[in-house]
């Protein structure tokens, strides 16, 4: 997982990067190490993280770390589909404020 992560990048138009967590069992600390410097990243390009179907161990390991309250507990989704709505509500909410068109959701791993 951590070198998926590593190779993870946004284009200048990404609003929302969903990261799917299904096939992620257990998260270490490398890996906590690399979800975080990904967030450092998102924020540094004005991306926001969406995590969708977090496993039992590495939801315990990123609340432990701090991760959860850092990203945001809403930006935790059961599944890619509600990880997907969400982001088009914030996307639809974001153009409604602004008047922005054609922004993309784009969905990683």
């Amino acid at each position: 997982m951590t070198d998926r992560i590593t190779d993870i990048s946004v284009k200048e138009f990404t609003k929302y990067l969903i990261i799917r967590m299904r096939g992620v069992p257990s998260l270490d600390s490398s890996g906590m190490n690399a979800l975080e410097n990904l967030y450092d990243y998102c924020e540094e390009n004005g991306v926001k993280l969406i995590f969708s179907h977090a496993n039992e161990q590495p939801m315990k390991t990123m609340r432990r770390a701090g991760f959860v309250d850092l990203v945001g507990e809403e930006h935790f989704r059961p599944n890619i589909d509600d990880a997907i709505a969400h982001a088009r509500e914030l996307l639809e909410a974001e153009e409604a404020g602004k008047g922005v068109k054609g922004a993309k959701v784009e969905k990683a791993a």
